[in-house]
């Protein structure tokens, strides 16, 4: 199915319980993403930025669902635009994903998760009710960049992602001594929460996780 195109600029090209996969074009960027459930198949991923990827494929694996995003720029990449861009277009193809599970089976709505990677400890918690929040409760403390990609560029990340999927978005990075570790365990985290989120659960059959029973 085709659906016009929204107000972030993003088409849906499919949208069903199985899969979504979504386009968004701007004069900055191009990207397309895709998530699909069933067997594990390879990703591809190619955001130009090296830890995104990454961290993509640690969403995917701890999400348990293929992921694609792949971003190409008319003139030129630029790390903040790219990150941040790259949220808002795969938040979308996981509302649309969420959306047609939600009509058919039902899900869950909510998810929350701890994970760790060596000494880095990080929590994610989320919501889906159509209540747009990203809220980060930072212990560990500031390294500034990680990898190839600037810390703040990563929370930016879930800002996108929040914002076109409609969700609330809580996650505590606990503890670390390293940036990769601390933020592998974070998208470890929020991966496994998303998870949760997706459950079938026929309670919740065309609703949400709160009892209005709308996302609007």
């Amino acid at each position: 199915m085709t659906k016009t195109k929204n107000a972030l600029g993003i088409d849906v090209r499919v949208a069903n319980p199985n899969q979504a996969e979504v386009v968004r074009r701007t004069t900055e960027t191009e990207i397309r993403c895709r998530v699909h459930s069933g067997k594990r198949q390879k990703w591809n991923l190619d955001t130009g930025l090296n830890f995104l990827n990454h961290m993509i494929e640690e969403l995917a694996f701890f999400s348990e669902l293929n992921l694609d995003a792949v971003v190409k720029s008319p003139r030129f990449l630029l790390a903040h635009t790219v990150v941040e861009d790259t949220g808002l277009t795969l938040g979308k193809a996981f509302y649309e994903l969420a959306t047609a599970r939600g009509n058919g089976t039902g899900i869950r709505g909510f998810g929350s998760a701890q994970c760790v990677l060596d000494e880095a400890l990080c929590e994610a918690r989320v919501s889906f009710e159509g209540r747009v929040g990203v809220y980060i409760s930072r212990h560990a403390r500031r390294f500034g960049w990680v990898e190839d990609v600037q810390e703040e560029f990563l929370e930016s990340f879930f800002q996108g992602f929040a914002q076109s999927m409609r969700l609330t978005i809580h996650l505590d990075l606990l503890r670390a001594d390293d940036p990769h570790h601390l933020w592998e365990a974070c998208f470890r985290s929020f991966g496994s929460a998303m998870r949760e989120l997706l459950k079938p659960d026929e309670w919740r059959k065309s609703g949400i996780s709160g009892v209005k029973g709308t996302l609007d």
